[in-house]
């Protein structure tokens, strides 16, 4: 008997069973999670008519959102969102007002396609995160990028009513 270096034999992984793989669940209970937190919080913002509540339900699930997307368009409208919120809050404290149509000696800005009014920072970050969250809906494509970018246009949307409601007003007629 020779060995015959042709001849085939089984590698030690095929003669293995073969399992299936086991799905990660991971982000199915972290969206879940953020997504009940987040209508919790707008919940709270509304009955409370208080910012800080829908604020605290997006920044979790625009951070989680940041870290999901992968494509160039979609990063820079999550990072964009994860900005103006941090910005937001901050104007909500008053730790900077700048009235950006008279700034920009401009009534509104095109953003993505979108006209939004300009007026005090408070009153255009939601806007924007509106518009930036609209790009999300509907250029992501991955199932649980598109849930949060879902998450975080309602919750923008929520926040917008609450702070701007002609902002919003606004936003709707460009789109009918």
């Amino acid at each position: 008997m020779h060995n015959n270096p042709s001849q085939n034999y089984p590698s030690p992984r095929s003669r293995q069973t073969s399992r299936p793989k086991r799905k990660d669940k991971t982000p199915v209970i972290i969206c879940t999670i953020l997504t009940v937190f987040a209508l919790l919080t707008l919940v709270l913002g509304f009955v409370f008519k208080n910012p800080y509540f829908i604020i605290a339900g997006i920044v979790p699930a625009a951070l989680y959102e940041a870290w999901r997307t992968e494509g160039f368009f979609t990063k820079a409208a999550s990072v964009g969102i994860v900005i103006l919120v941090v910005l937001e809050i901050l104007a909500i404290l008053n730790v900077f007002t700048i009235n950006l149509a008279q700034t920009l000696q401009e009534e509104e800005a095109y953003v993505y396609g979108y006209y939004i009014q300009l007026g005090d920072i408070k009153f255009v970050f939601p806007a924007a995160a509106v518009v930036l969250s609209i790009i999300l809906v509907y250029y992501t494509y991955g199932k649980y990028t598109k849930w949060l970018s879902i998450l975080l246009l309602i919750s923008s949307i929520g926040l917008l009513y609450l702070v701007n409601k002609p902002g919003l007003l606004e936003i709707i007629r460009n789109f009918i």
